[in-house]
C-alpha cells in the first residue's frame, strides 16, 4: 500500500478523504466562519495596538533626542563658563600683581622721603663742647 500511496498525487488523496468523510454541515461552517471573524477582529485590534506602541516609541525617541540636544547645549555652556572663569581668574591674578607692585613702589618712595625728612630736620644737635 505504501508503494501505491507514493504514486498517487496528493490532490487525489485529499479529494478521496473528503468523499469518504462527507461534506461539512452548515453549523460547522458557521462556527468556522465565526472563529475566523473573531481571529480577524483580534488581529485588527493587535495591529491597532502595535501602531499605538510604535507611535509611543517614536515620541519617546524624539524626546530622547531633544534631551540629548539640551544636554549637549548645557555641556557647551558649562565649558564656556569654565573658560570665562579661568580667564577672569588670570586677569584678577594679573591685577593683584600690579597692585602689589604699585604698593611696593609707593611704600619705597614714602619711606625714602620720610628718611630724607628726618635727615634734614631731626639731626641730633651738637652741643657746644665744654671747657
Amino acid at each position: 500500500m505504501l508503494r501505491f500511496a507514493g504514486q498517487v498525487p496528493l490532490a487525489t488523496l485529499v479529494a478521496g478523504t473528503m468523499v469518504l468523510s462527507g461534506c461539512a454541515t452548515t453549523g460547522s461552517v458557521k462556527r468556522a466562519q465565526a472563529a475566523a471573524d473573531q481571529a480577524a477582529a483580534a488581529a485588527q485590534a493587535a495591529g491597532a495596538a502595535a501602531q499605538r506602541a510604535q507611535s509611543s516609541a517614536d515620541s519617546a525617541g524624539s524626546a530622547a533626542q531633544h534631551a540629548q540636544a539640551t544636554a549637549d547645549s548645557a555641556g557647551s555652556a558649562a565649558q564656556g563658563a569654565a573658560a570665562d572663569a579661568h580667564s577672569a581668574n588670570a586677569r584678577v591674578d594679573d591685577l593683584a600683581a600690579k597692585v602689589h607692585k604699585l604698593e611696593m613702589r609707593h611704600h619705597a618712595k614714602r619711606h625714602h622721603r620720610h628718611h630724607r625728612h628726618h635727615a634734614r630736620h631731626h639731626q641730633p644737635q651738637q652741643q657746644p663742647a665744654e671747657k
